[in-house]
């Protein structure tokens, strides 16, 4: 036991000696990553947050019902903020997406305004372009939303009529759906409404530019490990083989590297978490230091865990960079989530980024969830069970 805190000692030691490096190197990242958290922030939510969608909209010959239903639709204020429609044929259409003149293109049936109200619920064909763009998948969120809407008020009249057969009343079955067809169509059709009361962001509980902020200050910690790279690349094999002669496990060799760069960042998040408390930029709250320590050993154990997979210093490096990106992206650290694919959406709760992101989320609006405390802990055990396995594995 004695010479494996030695050698904790020893390793702690070292990882001071690296401070000024990884220092120096996160001072850089964050002046680069500041700027563009303020470009993110404003091409997000300053001025126009995308371009103008483009729809193509096929209408059967002849039915005025569906023009008189389309044309409402088109002026309401969440579709003519954003979309153009343009009336044309099925076959004018599908040009229209094959040469990108078109960003969504809405195939609508024979009959359509009628199936919906004898429930027969004819579907209409909503066309996007293979490599959909944010419109793309602006246009179908509103899509999704109004489907979503007509379902809710197609069950509210199944659900009247049901209640009526019920009770031998089938003659007002009529009226009932006239008037649960007004009430709907009351509520539904002015949305503006709802936006006027309820303020939707993409980034969620925090502003934009403080969600870009968080995203690429989790970023810069973990690629900040890249300068200490000499520090966390795998032991000389013959090192190895004296620490292990001297009874040095592969368990104290890991963790006291783990806990070596935990300490490097404890002390950079320490600093900027003690600079926003006294600039009043996020509130102090006693869960504050727990967070930080299981954040910090939590990417410590990752960071090490890349130069473990990679096996020598360049690769780990490379490693790190690219693993760290690719999984800042799919946590929804570049991109919020929102316009990610669902699969993305689904699975980004489970992925380191994201849960350093909802800490540091969670410490600006000092508004805690237990779960966090759960969740850096099963990080840094997956972590460092990867770094032993490559350890022991190794000649």
């Amino acid at each position: 036991m004695k010479i494996r805190l030695f050698y904790l000692k020893l390793e702690l030691k070292r990882a001071l000696k690296c401070l000024p490096l990884m220092a120096a190197g996160a001072a850089v990242l964050m002046f680069f990553m500041g700027a563009a958290a303020l470009l993110a922030g404003k091409a997000l939510y300053g001025g126009q947050a995308a371009g103008r969608i483009t729809v193509g909209v096929a209408l059967p010959e002849n039915d005025i019902l569906a023009k008189q239903v389309t044309s409402m639709l088109s002026s309401l204020e969440s579709v003519k903020s954003i979309c153009d429609l343009s009336y044309m044929s099925r076959e004018e259409c599908l040009e229209g997406m094959e040469n990108g003149e078109l960003l969504a293109a809405l195939l609508v049936p024979e009959g359509f305004v009628q199936d919906i109200m004898s429930g027969v619920n004819t579907p209409v064909s909503v066309l996007l372009p293979e490599n959909a763009g944010v419109e793309s998948r602006i246009f179908k969120e509103l899509a999704d939303a109004g489907a979503q809407t007509l379902s809710a008020a197609q069950a509210g009249i199944y659900a009247g009529d049901e209640v009526l057969d019920q009770f031998h009343c089938s003659e007002a079955r009529a009226q009932l759906e006239r008037d649960l067809n007004r009430l709907y169509l009351e509520y539904s059709l002015p949305r503006g409404e709802l936006f006027r009361k309820t303020a939707v962001s993409a980034s969620g509980d925090v502003k934009p530019v403080v969600f870009y902020a968080i995203s690429l200050f989790i970023l810069a910690l973990m690629l900040s490990a890249i300068p200490v790279s000499g520090f966390l690349q795998p032991l000389d094999p013959v090192l190895r083989r004296q620490l292990l002669l001297a009874g040095v496990g592969p368990v104290s060799m890991i963790l006291s590297r783990i806990l070596g760069l935990a300490l490097l960042y404890m002390i950079l998040l320490l600093s900027a978490s003690s600079a926003a408390v006294l600039t009043g930029a996020i509130p102090f709250s006693s869960a504050l230091p727990a967070a930080l320590l299981l954040l910090s050993v939590s990417a410590a154990s990752l960071a090490v865990c890349a130069f473990q997979a990679a096996g020598n210093r360049m690769g780990g490096v490379l490693f790190l960079f690219l693993g760290a990106t690719a999984l800042h992206f799919f946590s929804g650290g570049i991109l919020p989530l929102v316009f990610l694919p669902s699969a993305f959406q689904k699975a980004a709760p489970f992925l380191p980024p994201y849960i350093f992101i909802e800490t540091v989320k969670m410490a600006v609006t000092a508004h805690w969830e237990p779960w966090i405390f759960a969740a850096l802990p099963a990080v840094f055990l997956a972590g460092t069970f990867i770094s032993l396995a490559f350890e022991v594995k190794r000649p």
